[in-house]
């Protein structure tokens, strides 16, 4: 994090000439949402399904001339991933498993003629968890505890978009977002447990991590707060809010 300000710094630094955009926006998220296990895929006992999930949040974004810029934001995330599993009978089991998140990015914004890309780090700091196995009519909800079953996580994050409208300081983006995570969701208390699934039998002889990843369309309302630009003499810099 240190080195990504010293970054940031030497942006602002370079960029001195130029004019500082802020911008905040709110935005929202929805599509493919769950985790990656190489174990589970690959196990014919294992219905492995495509769940859909979503986030929505705000940006706030300092951008340097007309084509870098730097965001921030935060969103609150709704995540799931759900199976259908052979019991242990050969009764068909339904897991569902749903993490909630506040999912924090740093990113750095590439602007082109009317689009944009990004890339950066997120963190993930779960706040609520949910596990459900459902056995016929009899569903079972574990009970969970946040930083040793399940654990937050860093995800590298990858997205573009493009221009839809916009009139004097407002602008809608529609784009999209791909993250992976490259840590374990599951933590060494869900290990010793068998998550995420405690009833399958019999168990994997070699663990694999679980991976969460996420693939979503973005719609992104941008609202221009105002730029700092130097002044012609070089003495001192003024900030302008827009009429």
């Amino acid at each position: 994090m240190k080195k990504l300000w010293v970054l940031l710094f030497i942006c602002v630094s370079y960029t001195a000439q130029s004019q500082v955009w802020f911008e905040a926006a709110a935005k929202g998220t929805y599509g493919f949402k769950g985790f990656l296990n190489s174990n589970i895929m690959d196990d014919g006992r294992v219905s492995y399904d495509l769940p859909t999930g979503y986030a929505y949040g705000g940006r706030f974004g300092v951008n340097f001339g007309y084509h870098n810029g730097i965001s921030v934001e935060a969103l609150l995330a709704d995540n799931k991933q759900t199976f259908g599993v052979e019991g242990p009978l050969g009764i068909r089991q339904d897991y569902l498993i749903n993490w909630k998140a506040t999912d924090l990015y740093l990113l750095y914004r590439l602007y082109g003629d009317k689009t944009f890309l990004e890339l950066g780090p997120k963190l993930s700091r779960l706040s609520a968890l949910k596990q459900t196995i459902t056995t016929g009519s009899l569903v079972d909800e574990l009970t969970l505890e946040k930083g040793k079953d399940y654990v937050d996580y860093w995800s590298a994050a990858l997205g573009f978009g493009t221009y839809v409208f916009g009139a004097a300081n407002f602008s809608m983006m529609l784009g999209a977002r791909f993250e992976y995570a490259f840590q374990d969701l599951v933590g060494e208390q869900g290990k010793n447990r068998k998550l995420p699934l405690p009833t399958l039998v019999p168990q994997y002889s070699n663990y694999k991590s679980s991976n969460p990843y996420s693939i979503q369309v973005c719609l992104e309302f941008n609202f221009g707060l105002g730029y700092f630009a130097k002044a012609a003499c070089g003495r001192r810099g003024f900030f302008f809010k827009y009429d």
